[in-house]
């Protein structure tokens, strides 16, 4: 546990009261899906940056864990790949987003492909958007503040978290965004600023072992590398930020925001990576959960006050994240499933009955898979997967496609991916480590290839299956109406 003042429960408790405070003010214009989801595309600038910051990097306790694993290569594996894609989001993606009608994917889905595939997306975006990783981390975070058990502190999180949303939608979720947007910052700022100035960064961190810790790469392959890499196009279809691009004032307000948020992930990461370093350097007690790292060093070095700014800085960003998601799988499984098999239903409604479903379903995945980095690499990278060619297709292409095609590339990518990623927890391998051969179809592998162990997660896979299924099917009706064309010819 970490151990609370009489001044640090005061700021916690002001901040918490603050927080619910922003989320039940938020009222409703009108009694609208679009009002409830995408705040009437109403969002000006400084809301839409306060949102897409703090939603999208509400993986703070994760950051933690990533730097026991890859220390300062989390920049490379874990920054960098994001930043690339937001970049490519903003520049081509942006505009045509918030242009469409459309408010969410699997709606874009249902007008380009047909029926068939605006269901599957709806399933897989319910499944992508499940906040499991942020109800962990909060409920890790309570649990050392409070000693609760990790499942009563989740529930309690995650009906906290969730309350205001019932009510205000993403216009409770922005407002209550702007308050955690400024302290994950004020919060890290504290902690690097304290541990730069009291203790030497190169003569603490020499300790580190191994080595390669301290290197860009974090001492991982080209291989493991790359499948990282590849999970950053996960930004391209992630549901939260889609929503958000969607629910800006204008085109203009959606691109500029974007940019801008990069460069505020790029701050955000240099300091909890600084952060990370020092605590794998200084930390006096054995950490059993490395979601705990962040908490229990802040507890260590900071004085009280400070010490509660901090816990507040990630709390705020964690549960930001959480409420957009629980929003954006509501809306899902609600409007986007629900009322497309039965027309008529109070889209509304029916989305406030999906957040439910999704809680529930966070509340039991997150506990299943106890680790934040898991969940990003093997059960998003499943969904994004079967995704990420059939929405950029619906985006960036006019051409017209087989419904029954897009969806069986959906299902079978899905599919596969998720034996994989069931094949590795059955097996205690979480990150879904591979090994090459040495040699494959009698060929020998080059030495830096050959016997190389990697990390191939589940994205991969998918986008294979997915790719290869898009294409065949393509390939063949080509040929098909060749045929045809020549017979009528004839």
């Amino acid at each position: 546990m970490v151990e609370l003042s009489a001044l640090d429960a005061a700021v916690i408790a002001l901040f918490v009261a603050a927080i619910l405070a922003l989320g039940f003010s938020a009222k409703l214009r009108e009694h609208s899906a679009l009002q409830f989801i995408a705040a009437g595309r109403s969002l000006t600038l400084p809301l839409f940056l306060a949102t897409l910051v703090s939603t999208w990097y509400g993986g703070v306790l994760g950051i933690g864990e990533s730097v026991q694993y890859y220390g300062l290569g989390t920049l490379l594996l874990l920054g960098c790949p994001y930043y690339l894609f937001a970049l490519i989001y903003a520049l081509i993606y942006a505009r045509k987003v918030r242009n469409a009608e459309q408010i969410s994917l699997p709606e874009r889905l249902d007008r380009r492909f047909g029926k068939g595939p605006g269901l599957v997306g709806a399933i897989l975006v319910f499944l992508l958007g499940l906040p499991a990783s942020h109800v962990l981390m909060l409920g890790v975070l309570s649990q050392a503040l409070t000693g609760w058990s990790l499942g009563l502190s989740c529930v309690v999180a995650l009906a906290a978290g969730t309350a205001f949303l019932w009510r205000g939608g993403l216009l409770a979720d922005a407002r209550m965004s702007i308050l955690a947007f400024a302290m994950m910052y004020i919060g890290f700022a504290i902690i690097t600023i304290w541990c730069l100035t009291h203790y030497p960064a190169l003569e603490t961190w020499k300790a580190i072992e191994p080595p390669e810790m301290l290197s860009f790469t974090g001492g991982q392959g080209l291989l493991t590398i790359t499948t990282f890499f590849i999970l950053g196009a996960w930004t391209l279809i992630d549901p939260g930020f889609h929503q958000r691009a969607t629910s800006a004032d204008s085109p203009k307000t959606a691109v500029k925001g974007i940019l801008i948020a990069i460069g505020f992930w790029m701050l955000f990461d240099v300091m909890t990576v600084t952060t990370g370093l020092y605590a794998i350097s200084l930390l006096e007690t054995e950490i059993t959960n490395p979601l705990l790292i962040f908490p229990v060093f802040g507890g260590q070095v900071l004085p009280p006050g400070l010490k509660a700014l901090f816990l507040c800085g990630m709390a705020g960003t964690i549960l930001s994240a959480l409420v957009g998601y629980s929003l954006v799988s509501g809306a899902s499984f609600g409007r986007d499933f629900v009322c497309r098999i039965k027309e008529g239903l109070d889209e509304t409604k029916w989305t406030r009955i999906g957040i439910g479903a999704a809680a529930v379903a966070a509340l039991f995945l997150g506990l299943k898979v106890d680790s934040v980095v898991a969940l990003w690499y093997s059960w998003a990278g499943a969904a994004v997967g079967a995704l990420l060619i059939p929405v950029s297709l619906a985006y960036l292409s006019g051409k017209s496609m087989s419904s029954g095609l897009i969806a069986t590339s959906m299902i079978a990518s899905f599919g596969v991916s998720a034996a994989w990623m069931f094949w590795g927890l059955s097996h205690d391998n979480l990150f879904l480590m591979t090994t090459l051969p040495s040699q494959v179809f009698g060929y020998n592998l080059p030495s830096g290839l050959a016997d190389a162990s990697f990390s191939l997660g589940t994205l991969l896979p998918g986008l294979v299956v997915s790719g290869l299924i898009i294409g065949l099917g393509q390939a063949l009706g080509a040929r098909r109406h060749e045929r045809r064309d020549g017979s009528d010819a004839s």
